[in-house]
């Protein structure tokens, strides 16, 4: 193994970017002197820094999958890897194609439950079908959780033994310093947080909702960007939460906010592995997390998918049905009963010491080698 070449995207705010960088700025050691090269399809704001060591390539697709099967063929010609690596369903999809025909390793990374994640119109169903048809031609395809594993092997043709479940590297002394660097929060208690993108699927229309539900007189900050920015802006402003409801848009370094915290609430209706949950747990911040199809059981409980009817304790958290801002609200009164705050801190750092990091990105490597 010479040449690793991989391939997202962009490096814009999101889970999938950050993890991207924090694999290869984690790898050296596993990469064993290969020479590492990440190939960005889209010219977009780069949230997160690329170590310097890594040899990074612009291409400009404009977000198009037919756009960018030349481009990245060209590229990928160019640099002749024995190994290619891509993060995401159009990077995936793309990469699956052109190593296919040139005869290159290719293992992808698939971090959403694409049953649940892509939406009910023709956009999403063309994703579902191309994911069918295309994922089972990769060599490896990395599962950020056991959920997707099973999305993909039942819905999707990828051979099971095809698979490797692997939970998204979690540098936890990172983040705990980071969220030692002191934040100013001049905001009502309590505090709860959430971060996202600001998209249907993530929900913060409901964590509102739930928000004015509880009827405490805290304030929720929500920390992210999108396109329905002003239309959750409006929505807090309709319930009456205009001075209660904070947008405080991406932030470099959220640990610090989140830390401070009284409560940290995933109100997403998919994920695949959500990284925002278990780096609020590795802060000692109780956490609450929306009952996805992967992700939050796995995390919140060691147990796969399971259906929960109401706000229900877990090991390290509390879990809730999606789309249910009822069961939201009794879970915010419950996370922050007086007297518990010390014992839920408690369990999530527990929690989170299932995911150390040096082991994380030797079980990526050992499924990139193959």
């Amino acid at each position: 193994m010479k040449k690793v070449v991989f391939v997202i995207n962009s490096l814009t705010g999101g889970g999938a970017e950050r993890i991207m960088t924090r694999l290869l700025g984690n790898s050296a050691a596993e990469a064993d002197g290969a020479e590492l090269h990440l190939i960005l399809l889209d010219v977009e704001p780069a949230a997160y820094p690329v170590p310097p060591s890594i040899i990074v390539h612009q291409l400009d697709t404009r977000g198009s999958l037919v756009g960018g099967l030349v481009p990245l063929w060209r590229k990928i010609h160019e640099l002749a890897p024995d190994i290619c690596v891509s993060f995401l369903t159009r990077s995936n999809l793309l990469s699956i194609l052109i190593c296919r025909l040139k005869g290159i390793r290719c293992v992808i990374s698939e971090r959403v439950n694409t049953t649940s994640h892509h939406p009910h119109n023709a956009a999403g169903y063309m994703a579902r079908f191309l994911t069918y048809i295309g994922y089972r031609h990769a060599n490896r395809v990395i599962a950020v959780s056991s959920g997707i594993a099973k999305d993909l092997s039942e819905n999707y043709a990828v051979p099971t033994a095809n698979i490797s479940a692997i939970p998204n590297p979690i540098d936890g002394e990172m983040i705990r310093r980071s969220g030692d660097i002191p934040a100013d929060l001049p905001y009502a208690r309590p505090l709860i947080v959430g971060m996202g993108r600001l998209v249907p699927n993530k929900n913060f229309a409901m964590l509102i909702e739930a928000f004015g539900l509880f009827g405490a007189k805290g304030t929720l900050l929500i920390m992210g960007e999108g396109p329905l920015l002003a239309d959750l802006q409006k929505q807090a402003g309709e319930l009456g939460l205009a001075e209660q409801v904070v947008f405080a848009g991406f932030r470099e370094n959220p640990f610090s906010i989140i830390k401070s915290a009284d409560c940290y609430v995933l109100p997403s209706n998919g994920e695949g592995f959500p990284n925002g949950l278990v780096e609020a747990m590795c802060l000692g911040t109780p956490v609450i997390s929306t009952n996805c199809h992967s992700g939050p059981s796995e995390i919140l409980d060691d147990r796969p998918y399971f259906p929960v009817e109401a706000a229900t304790e877990c090991k390290y958290g509390l879990l809730v049905p999606t789309n249910d801002a009822a069961s939201l609200a009794e879970a915010m009164g419950l996370a922050l009963q007086p007297g518990q705050q010390r014992d839920r801190r408690a369990l999530a750092l527990e929690g989170a010491r299932r995911y150390a990091l040096d082991a994380t990105i030797k079980q990526y490597w050992q499924a990139i080698r193959g």
